[in-house]
């Protein structure tokens, strides 16, 4: 297979993967914003789809990243557009991070409230590594298609 072909591949798994898990952040939200004050449960097809979109972001990326060089493609404002959606990916994992951090800081003093929610914080830890890891293949893919050759079209 075409190298092209294994990298946009690899990039769309990692792409339905974070937006399930950024469907998920939306659903989080609307759930606490709906109910504020209560532990919320999730149901079970929901918890195994965020693991799978997790896990099956983990081997794409780290796949791609060993193995598949980003294609040396050129287009400013694509470029553009990808640094943007990249940023734009870990702002909502951000606000989701600060959501939970805020309704359930004062369940982690104690011990049985730390225990209820460990489960739920190392879901909420590899949500965010994995948007963090689309940030960054996102800004990988922005900095080859905003690169150039000709020392002209640079700008410091």
């Amino acid at each position: 297979m075409h190298p092209v072909w294994r990298y946009l591949i690899c990039l769309g798994l990692q792409s339905i993967a974070a937006f399930t898990i950024l469907a998920a952040i939306q659903r989080a939200f609307q759930t606490v914003i709906d109910d504020l004050g209560v532990l919320h449960s999730v149901s079970l097809i929901e918890f195994v789809l965020l693991v799978a979109a997790i896990c099956s972001f983990q081997a794409a990326y780290w796949y791609r990243f060993k193995w598949i060089e980003i294609p040396r493609w050129r287009g400013v404002v694509f470029g553009h557009v990808a640094g943007f959606a990249s940023r734009l990916s870990f702002i909502f994992g951000g606000a989701l991070f600060s959501v939970f951090f805020l309704r359930h800081a004062p369940e982690l003093s104690s011990t049985e409230g730390a225990m209820i929610l460990l489960p739920r914080v190392a879901m909420l830890l590899a949500s965010l590594f994995c948007l963090y890891c689309y940030t960054l293949e996102l800004e990988r893919l922005a900095s080859v298609l905003q690169s150039t050759d000709d020392p002209n079209l640079q700008r410091e």
